[in-house]
């Protein structure tokens, strides 16, 4: 900060700096504050809230030796908190304090300074300071002026994420009389074209962002607050924008955010099958997380379950894949029986790169009159809807053309009767599923293999999709008693225009996968999954 300091009042006059915005005034000594906490010689009665965990480090700290350590958080809200006792009074107004930093994660992620408390009946919950920061830097979170709800009991201040669950550090915090400006991190905050951090943006960012452009070691607090047009980069382009934002010509920054690059996939054209190592189903030292939900759809209410990948982070937006037990069996089947274990071989998966951090679904098919053909209703109405709008998919809403538009990012498959709700969901669903996976199980369309595919391919028709817009990469055993049932409808499949056979879905979007004496069982039917989920999501529908 002294070198930005130093930068500005070579451009600027000396009593400009002087009043400059940035400007801290201490006006307490260390006994005048209500709350201090400092870490030096421990955790201060901080806590971890839900399942973090909180200890001092030396690793990092804002000021002196030790800083406060928050880690193993499985949720945005897990955080350290902190209660307040009695030294507190309902209805009065504090000055607040804290000091935040992250190391890992996005470039910038939003932190609340919260306050939870008691009104007697209810817990409650109020936002004391947020703010966007920088990865890697520290920053306050600030406010002279907050008030204790009245009446409020219990009271706890923490720190939380709006999304995520990346690690955090937490260093001198305070709290003092109302109006106390209490001093901690000079920026930090993402505040685009803020590059002299005094949290507006104005003339002193100018001369901060003319004096980078020449010269790239120039101190300033970010590049990420340059880049204003997030590129990326700090160009000439951003020193532009920034001099049209300053003196009025525009009223805010565009978004120039390059789009990911896709890199081909390595297709096989004929794959065979492959089962997974035998290690794959046991524990994986980067656990993903399997989360039971409930939810009330067009069919009662229902209970379903979510795997979501290791560090799933909910600012970024994943595939999903909704994978339908058999009959007799539940939502429980894939991640909790011994010859299942899917969670495990997921897991394993994504730490050895073979397939992309992703979100997979397990629902049923069960109850309420429900069944396995006619489920394509209620994953339309209740489970997506229900699923996407919770969890971070492509779909930018639960609208139907947002759900619609995100389909290529969608796969849905099942084994033996999930296998005929796959084809069911293919018929009827198209519109909003991209991928399909039918394992060990035919159409249920009509009462011989041509008929079965035909309905298929008259689905197909009535879409009015084009061949590359929808992929199915099908799989049995040869001795697997759906395998009389299933091979001829394929047959029949390869005879129409709009399914073209290879497991290469750069060239075609219909494949078969025969795996030589394999039966009517998870366990084998969980290396098909192991096989077929690698060659999904990598065509654009374009």
């Amino acid at each position: 900060m002294k070198k930005l300091l130093s930068l500005a009042a070579a451009a600027v006059t000396a009593t400009a700096v002087a009043v400059g915005p940035s400007a801290v005034v201490s006006v307490n000594a260390a006994d005048d504050y209500l709350l201090s906490c400092s870490f030096e010689s421990g955790d201060d009665g901080w806590t971890g809230r839900g399942g973090a965990t909180v200890e001092t480090t030396p690793k990092e700290a804002f000021d002196g030796s030790n800083a406060l350590y928050c880690w193993n958080r499985s949720d945005s809200w897990n955080g350290a908190a902190v209660s307040l006792g009695s030294s507190f009074n309902a209805g009065q107004a504090y000055s607040f304090s804290a000091n935040v930093k992250y190391e890992y994660g996005k470039d910038t992620s939003l932190y609340h300074f919260t306050m939870q408390y008691s009104d007697g009946n209810d817990t409650k919950y109020e936002k004391i300071a947020s703010a966007n920061i920088i990865k890697g830097e520290w920053a306050q979170l600030a406010n002279p002026s907050f008030t204790i709800p009245a009446g409020a009991q219990d009271i706890s201040v923490y720190i939380e994420t709006e999304k995520g669950t990346s690690d955090f550090v937490v260093d001198d915090v305070k709290i003092a009389a109302e109006g106390t400006v209490i001093e901690g991190a000079k920026g930090g905050k993402y505040i685009p074209g803020d590059l002299y951090p005094d949290g507006v943006v104005d003339t002193f960012d100018l001369v901060c962002a003319r004096k980078l452009i020449v010269d790239s070691d120039a101190p300033t607090s970010s590049t990420v607050n340059a880049d204003v047009d997030k590129s990326t980069e700090f160009a000439v382009n951003d020193l532009v924008l920034l001099d049209e934002f300053i003196s009025g010509k525009i009223n805010e920054f565009p978004d120039n955010t390059p789009e990911p690059e896709l890199l081909p996939f390595d297709y096989e054209a004929n794959k065979q099958f492959k089962e997974a190592p035998g290690d794959y189903f046991n524990p994986c030292e980067q656990q993903g997380k399997v989360t039971q939900e409930n939810y009330n759809g067009i069919r009662g209410n229902k209970t379903l379950y979510v795997y979501t990948p290791y560090n799933y982070d909910p600012e970024k937006k994943y595939n999903i894949f909704y994978l339908m037990h058999g009959g007799g069996e539940n939502e429980k089947t894939l991640f909790f029986q011994d010859d299942t274990m899917i969670q495990n071989m997921l897991d394993h998966m994504i730490m050895n790169g073979e397939l992309e951090p992703l979100i997979v679904v397990t629902p049923t098919f069960n109850g309420n009159g429900s069944e396995a053909a006619n489920f394509y209703e209620e994953l339309r109405a209740s489970v997506i809807p229900f699923v996407e709008g919770k969890y971070s998919t492509y779909a930018e809403s639960t609208s139907e053309e947002d759900i619609r538009a995100s389909r290529m990012h969608r796969a849905y498959g099942g084994f033996s009767m999930g296998s005929v709700s796959t084809w069911q969901v293919f018929k009827n669903d198209i519109d909003l599923v991209g991928y399909f996976m039918p394992l060990s199980g035919d159409h249920w369309g009509a009462n011989d293999a041509y008929g079965k595919a035909k309905d298929l391919a008259d689905a197909v028709d009535r879409s009015g999709f084009t061949d590359r817009q929808y992929f199915v990469f099908a799989a049995t055993g040869s001795d697997d008693i759906a395998y009389p049932n299933v091979n001829p409808q394929v047959d029949e499949m390869k005879k129409m225009s709009q399914f073209k056979f290879t497991s290469d879905f750069s060239e075609g979007n219909f494949y078969f996968m025969v795996a030589p004496g394999k039966t009517h069982w998870w366990g084998y039917v969980r290396h098909y999954v192991y096989d077929a989920l690698p060659y999904f999501f990598h065509e654009s529908g374009e």
